[in-house]
């Protein structure tokens, strides 16, 4: 029986790894993809998030130079949310591969540059597979990864750009997540670090380029690693069955703000949420992960580590 064909995905992503004090997530998500022969990358878009434009489309050209498979191009994307239904370089090369191929869209970071090409190219929905997105939570959720943290992560690429998501909730696509709360079960420790350092020159870099990232969810969360927050959503196309996940209502209300200073919350700063709710049956409808498997680490250091590691 022949191996089924790898699957044909289009990663949009922030990448920020190397920029001091940003996550590397972005970064480990796509040498990951491109070390995981259940899929193959038809291309890859930057768009601004864990850094500014200008940092994130250098930093993905490198790594997908250093990591990617010959010729894939990276195409720069929207540098902010005011830039939403812009046809830039990233839409127009979306739109050119989903007019080649039917294609699954990881999107890593804000969804801009693909409600973008879902808005400037209705035509096209239909060669949408799926969108897998790094966002939502559950009611009452709080993103807090340790007791020692201070003040509650955001849904940073849903905050970003609400509107591009409600652009995606009203299009009909199949929509799944792969939220803080799955990835919260996972954690890259020092130890990992230092196994992937000896692996392979893919697994040296990671290292390399982690440990100062390590260093401040150490020092400043008290934790004993990190959470791989991106990783989670390229586990999920090639592995689904190791992530737990239920079908739910998806929907954007607005609440009092988790993040606010002090000060901001005494003057009652609100904000959008993105929530799920398995019971909800009305509205857009979408599937969210919620636990890895035992398995799902493990794989995820051999993909890391890549061929030979």
């Amino acid at each position: 029986m022949s191996p089924p064909l790898p699957t044909d995905v289009w990663i949009d992503t922030d990448p920020a790894i190397g920029v001091p004090g940003a996550d590397v997530d972005d970064g480990l998500a796509l040498i990951q993809a491109f070390h995981s022969p259940e899929l193959r990358v038809r291309g890859v878009s930057a768009v601004f998030g864990n850094a500014p434009l200008t940092l994130t489309y250098p930093i993905g050209c490198d790594v997908v130079s250093r990591f990617g498979p010959a010729n894939l191009a990276v195409h720069a994307g929207a540098t902010c949310a005011d830039e939403l239904g812009w046809e830039t370089d990233a839409v127009r090369a979306l739109a050119r591969a989903l007019g080649q191929a039917p294609l699954v869209i990881i999107a890593l970071g804000p969804v801009t540059n693909v409600a973008s090409a879902v808005e400037c190219h209705p035509e096209l929905v239909d060669r949408i597979e799926s969108i897998v997105m790094v966002a939502a939570r559950r009611p009452g959720q709080r993103f807090l990864s340790s007791e020692e943290q201070p003040q509650p992560f955001p849904d940073l690429n849903f905050d970003s750009d609400p509107a591009a998501m409600q652009i995606l909730l009203e299009s009909g696509i199949d929509l799944v997540f792969a939220p803080w709360e799955v990835s919260s079960h996972v954690w890259l420790t020092e130890e990992d670090l230092d196994e992937l350092e000896r692996a392979s020159a893919a697994g040296a870099y990671i290292a390399g380029e982690s440990r100062p990232w390590l260093s401040l969810w150490q020092e400043d969360l008290h934790s004993p690693g990190f959470n791989p927050f991106d990783t989670l959503a390229i586990g999920w196309v090639t592995h689904p069955h190791l992530l737990e996940h239920f079908r739910c209502g998806v929907w954007i209300e607005s609440g009092p703000s988790d993040t606010a200073s002090p000060e901001e919350q005494r003057a009652g700063l609100t904000k959008p949420y993105l929530l799920v709710d398995p019971d909800r049956r009305d509205g857009p409808q979408a599937r969210y992960c919620h636990q890895p498997a035992a398995g799902f680490k493990p794989l995820l250091l051999e993909r890391l580590a890549g061929p030979g590691g």
